[in-house]
């Protein structure tokens, strides 16, 4: 609950109000019983209405916390609609951007991404003793990819690790194992150290490796917390926004819940920023750059107020850089 010193604090007030209101109709009812009837009935009304008026500014209160809690339980959900909502037009902008682009600029848009997709499961299957898969694929960079020098290389790799000894193929395991934690690959480190207890069985290195995965994850984790807190105190609103990207693979649904007032705040200071840097290029007839940050405003925080009022001055600007 929200407000807890603010509800004790009208507690105590309300306790104390109707014990003397109680005390106030005690004393006037033995006054009255003494014959000076005067003052008891006084002391007896003053007693009855300290308690009505504390008991109905008590309920008032309790009233109004709660109208308050369903008003700000309804914020809450507004926001994460608007922020559900905004992800979802960022996903299907993107996959507009990738259906508009020819076959060509797909191939050199994806080129690298293949690249590495295909040398990484190139060395996997070296590692598992899939020879006719990495000769497979190797195929495909050489081929497909045009990468024939890369090819030739890992080609001799290939040779190499059928003459390696068991303690050599360990070793070139674990290295790779390595480089899977370094790059934070943690699904595919999973999935390749359960072929290496199929393929190492009773090898004590191999087997430890299950457990190192999620060790070294939640040490990952327990960095970009660090590194996010620290940000937020440096007010390094841009860092601390990247590490709230990157965290949200690592929190469960109670540590995200946590982080949530932070992580608005840090994006509330990010749009203010982006904001300032709005106006100034304006100011600064710097017309292209205000543009280009109001752009980035319309894109990452689409239902803001800055947002509207940007995509109703962006005609204008746009007309300013036409004219010169």
């Amino acid at each position: 609950m929200r407000f807890q010193t603010l509800l004790r604090i009208a507690f105590l007030i309300f306790l104390l109000g109707f014990i003397s209101g109680l005390g106030g109709v005690c004393y006037g009812g033995l006054y009255m019983y003494w014959g000076d009837t005067l003052r008891g009935a006084g002391l007896l009304l003053i007693g009855v209405g300290l308690m009505v008026i504390v008991t109905l500014a008590y309920c008032q209160f309790i009233l109004m916390h709660k109208f308050e809690s369903n008003i700000h339980r309804q914020y809450e959900a507004v926001l994460d609609a608007a922020d559900t909502a905004r992800q979802q037009k960022e996903f299907l902008r993107t996959i507009a951007d990738n259906a508009s682009l020819s076959e060509w600029a797909k191939k050199v848009v994806y080129r690298e991404k293949d690249h590495e997709f295909v040398r990484d499961s190139i060395l996997g299957a070296i590692i598992r003793q899939d020879w006719e898969g990495a000769e497979h694929l190797i195929q495909s960079l050489d081929v497909e990819l045009g990468y024939s020098q890369e090819a030739a290389q890992l080609r001799d790799d290939v040779q190499r690790a059928r003459q390696a000894t068991l303690e050599e193929k360990v070793e070139a395991a674990l290295k790779r194992f390595e480089q899977l934690c370094s790059g934070r690959k943690w699904d595919q480190a999973r999935r390749e150290t359960a072929r290496l207890m199929k393929l190492f069985p009773g090898v004590d290195r191999i087997a430890s490796l299950e457990s190192e995965i999620e060790l070294r994850r939640q040490e990952y984790k327990r960095h970009l917390l660090k590194e996010y807190d620290a940000s937020v105190r440096r007010n390094e609103v841009e860092r601390a926004t990247q590490l709230l990207v990157e965290l949200d693979r690592y929190l469960t649904p109670n540590e995200a819940a946590a982080l949530r007032e932070s992580a608005r705040g840090v994006l509330k200071a990010k749009l203010l920023q982006m904001g300032v840097q709005f106006s100034l290029a304006v100011s600064d007839k710097q017309f292209a750059s205000a543009i280009d940050v109001g752009q980035r405003i319309m894109r990452e925080f689409p239902n803001s107020r800055y947002a509207h009022e940007i995509a109703e001055m962006l005609p204008a600007l746009q007309r300013r850089i036409a004219h010169g």
